[in-house]
């Protein structure tokens, strides 16, 4: 097992307790995978704050459809862990138990509006290094701006990022729940 000290030990130093302290304030707990990432404090503030940027909805994406893309990511990294974690959130943004059981069972989900449509379709070719066609592009520059896609890019590389910190340490579920894939 290649699981990480600890950090959030005693004695936890000031630069580490502070760290922590932000962490907590913005999300109101911290799970292994930051407590792993705290190992390299000014690391872990940096990947905090794009984090929470990202997925607390100070983005420009609507919540619908950050939680559908990173779900999406999730299933096609093998990334268990962001799965479990982002489920009920996707569900309070409004997304259907029957899309996130498509792609779970990596079916292809009905229901879903054009712009969901064009953002797992953009996804898609990003999580095979490929360009996004431009109609796709233009569909979602029409809905979220310029701006909008570049955060969609961005999502799907740092949702890269962490699966990869979760792999790498053996990072476990959170809260004990079974891994669905």
């Amino acid at each position: 097992m290649s699981k990480l000290p600890d950090p959030i030990t005693s004695p936890i130093s000031p630069e580490i307790e502070e760290i922590y302290n932000e962490l907590v304030s913005k999300r109101g707990y911290i799970y292994d995978l930051y407590r792993s990432l705290l190992n390299h404090p000014e690391l872990a503030r940096r990947i905090g704050d794009l984090g929470s940027y990202l997925r607390f909805g100070t983005g420009v994406l609507p919540g619908s459809v950050r939680e559908l893309v990173i779900l999406f990511i999730a299933r096609r990294i093998g990334a268990a862990y962001e799965w479990v974690m982002h489920v009920p959130t996707a569900i309070q943004e409004g997304i259907p138990e029957t899309v996130i059981e498509a792609i779970r069972t990596e079916s292809i989900p009905q229901g879903l509006d054009q712009i969901q449509q064009s953002a797992l379709t953009a996804v898609q070719h990003v999580l095979k290094h490929q360009s996004i066609p431009r109609d796709i592009q233009d569909e979602l520059i029409k809905a979220s701006g310029v701006k909008g896609v570049v955060e969609l890019a961005v999502l799907c590389g740092f949702y890269q990022m962490i699966a990869a910190v979760i792999f790498a340490f053996d990072i476990p579920s959170p809260d004990g729940k079974a891994y669905p894939f």
